[in-house]
């Protein structure tokens, strides 16, 4: 059984993902539900509060404040690939960092679309060292995405200094491969790391809905490798869908009431 304390919702701004070069992901109806409606909704008491496309902008108290009630939260020092500040070596970690002395719920940071090529070059060991030292000089963990199709970049020197890793399987037709791809990032890891399994209600990699085969499967699987003690939990993604009527999204919130305590 999954434990709920072990989940934890991707969360954004509302419309973020609609609002993404004029929806490329071709994602139906209209959303309005925030990060933590998505959060009570879906029964996923965690947040990772990421920007998307710049927003929100730093300071962030007033965004903390409505994610308060939220168990734990990580929040993003390097946002989307969309956010234009995080892409030329600047981080919202100094920000972070302010937030979570006033919101105690905040335990770490993380870096999102972080193994792009561009990114990489900018973002090097020592930089991404620098800011997992700042981090954990305010008491918080470094997190950081990872996709299954960047296992094969040179991503070991980056990975030494992240805490915890959140693992993502971009397009719904590599879901047959999570467990082999799951082995293989534990192949690159210098030492053992917290790994929690990204789970997507929608096929962006094809901006097209995700089959409920699939759906079932990465669940499943998720279960059987939590369970085995290979991941810590699961990160769902997101909010930002979790209203636009996704028949993957009813059936994860049933699936969860069945194998959750």
């Amino acid at each position: 059984m999954l434990k709920r304390e072990d989940l934890w919702l991707w969360g954004q701004d509302a419309g973020s993902h609609h609002a993404t070069l004029n929806n490329c992901w071709h994602l139906p109806g209209e959303n309005r539900m925030g990060p933590m409606e998505g959060s009570l909704y879906l029964g996923v008491p965690n947040i990772c509060r990421v920007a998307m496309g710049n927003k929100p902008e730093p300071p962030f108290f007033d965004e903390a404040e409505k994610i308060k009630d939220a168990p734990k939260v990580v929040w993003s020092i390097i946002g989307d690939g969309g956010s234009q500040r995080t892409n030329t070596g600047e981080t919202d970690l100094s920000a972070v960092i302010d937030v979570a002395k006033v919101y105690p719920n905040i335990i770490g940071g993380i870096m999102d679309d972080f193994f792009s090529d561009a990114r990489m070059k900018v973002y090097t060991p020592d930089v991404i060292g620098a800011c997992a030292k700042g981090l954990h000089d305010a008491g918080l963990a470094l997190w950081t995405v990872l996709y299954t199709h960047e296992l094969h970049k040179p991503i070991a020197e980056h990975l030494v200094h992240c805490d915890v890793l959140t693992f993502w399987t971009w397009k719904a037709a590599d879901l047959p491969a999570l467990e082999e791809n799951l082995t293989q990032l534990e192949g690159i890891l210098a030492t053992p790391c917290p790994i929690y399994q990204g789970i997507y209600f929608y096929d962006y990699g094809t901006g097209a809905p995700m089959p409920l085969d699939l759906m079932q499967h990465q669940l499943e699987t998720g279960l059987r490798l939590y369970e085995a003690g290979r991941t810590k939990g699961m990160v769902f993604c997101s909010n930002c869908i979790a209203d636009i009527g996704l028949e993957t999204v009813e059936f994860t919130r049933q699936w969860l009431d069945t194998h959750c305590i």
